[in-house]
């Protein structure tokens, strides 16, 4: 069961007019499963990726990212994924990209904090506060 502060995030994003193209790495792809589990989620997920792997975000960026986990990494993605939900959505529907890294929790040794980056591409461009 989802909380109901998150429940309330949930229809409120899928209440907006844009859809999104989502490509998750690391710890984010529990967003997934809370995106999908409240009703109106065919209304805002064109797609979802998660590229586990390295090699798979190596795949997705066509090129090794300096970090895997870094801002810039976040806004390849997120770049990615804009112009993938332009190619999705109905003509003149507005459409997020979003690109999400995380170094969370793992079994093998950590070399250095967890971190995640988070950027949001829009049709003006990376809002200053994501």
């Amino acid at each position: 069961m989802t909380e109901p502060f998150i429940r309330t995030v949930v229809e409120s994003i899928h209440s907006s007019p844009f859809q999104a193209v989502l490509y998750l790495s690391g710890g984010a792809s529990q967003l997934l499963g809370l995106l999908l589990s409240v009703p109106g989620a065919s209304n805002t997920v064109l797609e979802a990726v998660v590229p586990y792997s390295r090699m798979s975000l190596i795949q997705l960026l066509s090129k090794i990212p300096s970090q895997f986990c870094s801002q810039q990494t976040a806004e390849d993605m997120a770049l990615l994924a804009y112009n993938r939900a332009l190619k999705l959505s109905s003509p003149g529907s507005p459409v997020v990209g979003v690109g999400f890294t995380g170094s969370l929790a793992s079994s093998r040794p950590k070399h250095g904090e967890h971190s995640f980056h988070l950027t949001g591409l829009l049709p003006w461009g990376i809002p200053d506060y994501v």
